[in-house]
């Protein structure tokens, strides 16, 4: 499982930052990107949508490895709130593919950017489910939580 949780989040932070870089070309003409929610127009610079769209997961994705890393080098015993490395074991994994999953909703946000403020005259309207699907994602991993936490007995 240790090797599936590093590879899930190898490869969504690979995919991710492909989705960044090719949303960082596409607005490359751009000096202003412009979101419209809700009827409101937000607009910001390509660059600004660059940085923080490589700064946010990145933070994010640290935390959840250093959680991971924190779990990894807890102690296991009877006195100890971890009491088999199994559980250990599994929570970090947990934690690890938690930053995996949360790639997945910033690369679906990014595909949202590109979907609505597109030019070429293509509509695209399905865009939403993107972002409900990787919420859900989300969702469920931290509804998994319990789950793993009800093994360690």
């Amino acid at each position: 499982m240790d090797r599936i949780s590093r590879a899930f989040l190898i490869g969504t932070s690979i995919a991710y930052l492909a989705v960044l870089f090719y949303t960082y070309a596409y607005f490359a003409e751009l000096s202003v990107v412009k979101i419209k929610l809700l009827d409101n127009q937000i607009q910001f610079s390509n660059n600004t949508l660059f940085y923080t769209g490589l700064i946010i997961p990145i933070i994010i994705v640290l935390i959840c490895v250093a959680l991971a890393v924190v779990i990894k080098s807890q102690p296991i015993g009877p006195n100890f709130y971890f009491k088999n490395e199994k559980a250990r074991n599994t929570l970090a994994n947990w934690a690890r593919s938690l930053a995996g999953t949360f790639n997945l909703f910033f690369a679906s946000l990014l595909t949202v950017f590109i979907f609505v403020n597109n030019e070429e005259g293509l509509t695209q309207s399905g865009y939403l489910p993107l972002i409900i699907v990787s919420l859900l994602i989300i969702f469920f991993w931290v509804l998994w939580l319990p789950f793993i936490l009800r093994r360690n007995k």
